[in-house]
């Protein structure tokens, strides 16, 4: 007989029995909010499912025109709704960048809403010393990367964990985790803390 596992903590999972699988299901969100798939594929008729969500913080007007201290809190307020919801969280991708300038995040020749070049939008301020090289980043900047880099680990330790996109970017070091080792926004062991207390 198989032993009841807790949807939320993988590590309660139990592995080759005759009723359940070593084999976990990850199901993307579909770019919905958590709450619209609540009672989907739910514990204990569903064994082995998990919610794969993206979170990003710029892809929309508001999003990008956050302070550096709002983009933290809105980090940081992810917490209730991936750690309380019915299946395993994984956050599969989300980034310490804040902003859209990113070369060709928005797609080629298209532009960025923080600086005003995407259509339609109303300028932040500018892209310079924000994405591409962090030879480029002030000492400050870098200091935000760290501290929202935290913010969102530590929020998304309280789902089933994340994964930060991306290994490496062509050229938005803001992006890539190598590029934030090499800097220092990223540290060597990620369970290493400067912030432990950023989210209050």
């Amino acid at each position: 007989m198989g032993i009841p596992a807790d949807p939320r903590n993988p590590c309660s999972f139990p592995y080759g029995t005759s009723q359940q699988s070593n084999t976990l299901v990850l199901l993307h969100d579909a770019f919905q909010p958590l709450s619209y798939w609540n009672g989907f594929q739910t514990p204990p008729n569903w064994q082995g499912v998990a919610m794969d969500t993206h979170i990003y913080q710029m892809f929309s007007q508001d999003e990008v025109s956050r302070t550096n201290q709002q983009h933290i809190q809105a980090a940081c307020n992810e917490a209730s709704s991936i750690s309380s919801f019915d299946l395993w969280v994984i956050v599969g991708e989300w980034t310490p960048a804040a902003t859209d300038c990113a070369k060709y995040l928005n797609g080629r020749g298209v532009g960025a809403r923080y600086d005003g070049s995407y259509s339609g939008s109303t300028r932040v301020g500018s892209c310079t010393g924000l994405t591409g090289s962090a030879s480029s980043f002030s000492s400050s900047y870098k200091t935000f990367l760290r501290q929202y880099w935290e913010a969102q680990t530590i929020t998304y330790e309280k789902a089933a964990g994340w994964i930060q996109w991306t290994w490496k970017a062509e050229n938005a070091d803001d992006w890539s985790y190598q590029a934030g080792l090499k800097n220092g926004w990223i540290p060597q062991n990620p369970t290493q803390r400067q912030y432990p207390n950023i989210c209050g």
